[in-house]
């Protein structure tokens, strides 16, 4: 047996972010969101070839401050280009400062989960 890649990444989200988060997404992001059966209450989105899923939740579980999603891009100026475009707050950081040969972007969705992008150099 071999895993060869993540599938899907399922997270909570407050019920009442909804649209919030479709936004960012689907618009900010530039992620495709995916149809889901009318019965579930989910939003999916596709992420290079990964699923990035969201199930609302009246109170969902606290989350540690290192819990993180992580993105490989090709990019990452562009990214933050939107990110300013749309007045999202960011943190970037420059290889060098970081000991990795990455550039990284750090940016917070409207749920509250913390998101890093990767650009390796």
């Amino acid at each position: 047996m071999r895993i060869t890649s993540v599938h899907h990444i399922q997270l909570q989200f407050p019920a009442q972010s909804t649209e919030d988060l479709r936004f960012f997404y689907s618009t900010v992001l530039g992620a495709q969101e995916l149809p889901v059966p009318h019965q579930r209450q989910l939003l999916q989105f596709a992420v290079g070839e990964q699923l990035l899923c969201f199930s609302p939740a009246a109170s969902p579980a606290p989350r540690s401050a290192c819990q993180h999603v992580a993105f490989n891009v090709q990019g990452i100026d562009d990214l933050k280009n939107r990110f300013q475009a749309f007045g999202w707050h960011f943190i970037a950081t420059q290889p060098s400062s970081t000991g990795l040969q990455a550039q990284q972007v750090y940016v917070k969705d409207p749920a509250g989960h913390q998101l890093e992008f990767l650009e390796s150099h």
